[in-house]
């Protein structure tokens, strides 16, 4: 009897020092980034010179709806094209970013929705819990094509994308 709660004492023993030795780091859902994404949004059609042939045009488009697979709130582009997103994802060096044409007709015309993935960098490390850090990509240029342009049938139509 007497080695049973020798036994006894001893596992309680070691169950409680295991206890207090147990990372304090806790974590409360899955780890995650934040990150931001800057970049300008162009926009390619064809127009007709004063010589009357056809050319490319690429202009920075305004209004511009920019997303993320992961941010709360859309980012509009401005008059010069420019954008900021802003997301929380699980820890990845890619995000897809998505544009749309939500103003129709206005800026040059209804340009067709254009995805892209974008690699992030970190800028500062994790901290505690389950943050891993501020990862950001800079200098990000799109160019969507208008809708008219990219229902013609141009086997070089890959070359504006």
């Amino acid at each position: 009897m007497r080695s049973f709660v020798k036994l006894v004492f001893v596992l309680s023993s070691v169950l409680l020092l295991t206890s207090f030795s147990c990372s304090k780091k806790k974590t409360i859902g899955e780890p995650y980034i934040l990150y931001e994404v800057h970049g300008t949004v162009y926009g390619s059609y064809m127009k007709e010179n004063e010589n009357g042939v056809l050319e490319q045009v690429s202009v920075p488009l305004k209004g511009i709806k920019v997303t993320s697979d992961s941010s709360s709130e859309a980012a509009y582009t401005s008059k010069s094209g420019k954008f900021v997103v802003y997301g929380r994802s699980v820890p990845s060096e890619i995000v897809t970013i998505a544009f749309t044409d939500d103003d129709g007709e206005n800026n040059h015309g209804l340009f067709l929705k254009s995805d892209k993935k974008v690699t992030l960098r970190q800028i500062k490390e994790g901290g505690e819990r389950n943050y891993e850090g501020y990862w950001i990509a800079t200098d990000v240029e799109v160019t969507m094509l208008k809708k008219e342009d990219a229902m013609e049938s141009d086997p070089d139509l890959d070359k504006f994308q």
